[in-house]
Formats: C-alpha cells, structure tokens, sequence
C-alpha cells in the first residue's frame, strides 16, 4: 500500500461494537431476541435504502408482537443504547486527523449515525466525507456507493483506503481500483496494529 491520501472507514463493527442493539427493546418488551432480529432482517434492505425509518419500522414491530403501552416508546434510542463503542478504533483515528483526510462509508439508518455522534460510539471529528447509505439510496457493496464515495473524497480511488469488517464490501471498494483492509473481527489488535503501522509509520 503506498500514497494513500483518504481513509475511508466502516461503522458497524468497526467503530462500535452492536451485537446487543436490540437487548434493551427485547427486554422491556419480552420479545425473544431470535424472533425480534429475525423480523428486523426483513427490513433491513429497505431500511438502510433510507425507505423505512426506525420509527416505521417499530409501528410494524408493535403488530406483529402485539406490543401493549409501545406506542410512545423511542425505538431508535433504544436501539444506540445498545451500541459500544470500539475504543481502539476511535484511538487510531484521532491519531490520524490531520494527517490524512477521513471518511465514514456505511450501511446506515435514519436517525442511528445522529444517534451515534450523540453517544459518542462514532468519534466527533471534523469529517471530510460521511457516505450513508440511507441517504444516497445505495448499499455496499454495490458500485455506485462506492463511486458516491470516490466523488466525494476528491481523490484517485488508488489513493484511497477502504476499512470494512465484511469481506464483499471490501472487495467491492477493491473492485472500484482502492485499496482496502479488512477489519477481521477475530484479530481486531492485529488489525489495528497493522494499520497504525501502515498510517503512521
């Protein structure tokens, strides 16, 4: 990897850690948590096209588990509440302010990367490009996200690197001429490890 100019990182997984981002719902609710996730799945697509928010996707969860006493309840909220923030992520990349120029590229929701600056599990830097999917209608790993994502840094897509923890989203990025590093979730300290060697040397 060499003349790397833009780095463009993953939120998911990446910066903050969501395998319990629906316990708090699940809980309050008595949902079981299989049957919840399993019917969040349905949604997913349309929901990180930005054609469904949190919001409508609670009134459909309030049917389909005839929820009592749901209608007031703030779905999107809960669900932060569940996210962690990945500190050694977050480290790295305030080392690398100033030095490179920063991006998010993500499969994301209405409300949630709002919510996610607000709690702080995605660190508050001046970003010099944020890609959400929800917004631009397009999902990784599709090509036209990542040519979003290429527009808007402004640089060669050599001169770019992608960090994702899922496979095909970096071989798409790779596919588009970046470079790429995979966020491998069983070696994450290596990863970071790596990266930090790769950025600063």
């Amino acid at each position: 990897m060499k003349n790397i100019k833009f780095v463009y990182f993953d939120v998911g997984n990446v910066m903050n850690d969501f395998s319990r981002s629906f316990d708090e719902t699940t809980k309050k609710f008595n949902i079981p948590s299989e049957s919840f996730s399993e019917f969040w799945g349905e949604f997913d697509d349309d929901s990180t096209r930005g054609k469904i928010t949190p919001d409508d996707f609670w009134k459909l969860a309030i049917k389909k588990f005839r929820l009592k006493n749901a209608e007031g309840f703030d779905f999107a909220d809960s669900w932060a509440n569940g996210y962690v923030k990945r500190r050694e992520t977050h480290d790295l990349m305030k080392k690398l302010v100033g030095k490179y120029k920063i991006g998010l590229l993500t499969n994301h929701y209405h409300k949630m990367l709002d919510l996610s600056f607000k709690k702080r599990v995605v660190p508050n830097i001046n970003y010099d490009a944020i890609v959400a999917s929800y917004e631009v209608g397009y999902r990784k790993p599709e090509r036209e996200i990542y040519e979003i994502a290429e527009e808007k840094a402004k640089v060669s897509p050599d001169n770019i690197l992608f960090i994702d923890d899922m496979p095909e989203f970096v071989q798409g990025a790779k596919r588009q001429g970046s470079q790429t590093k995979w966020f491998d979730m069983t070696k994450i300290k290596k990863v970071l490890n790596d990266l930090e060697k790769l950025l600063l040397g």
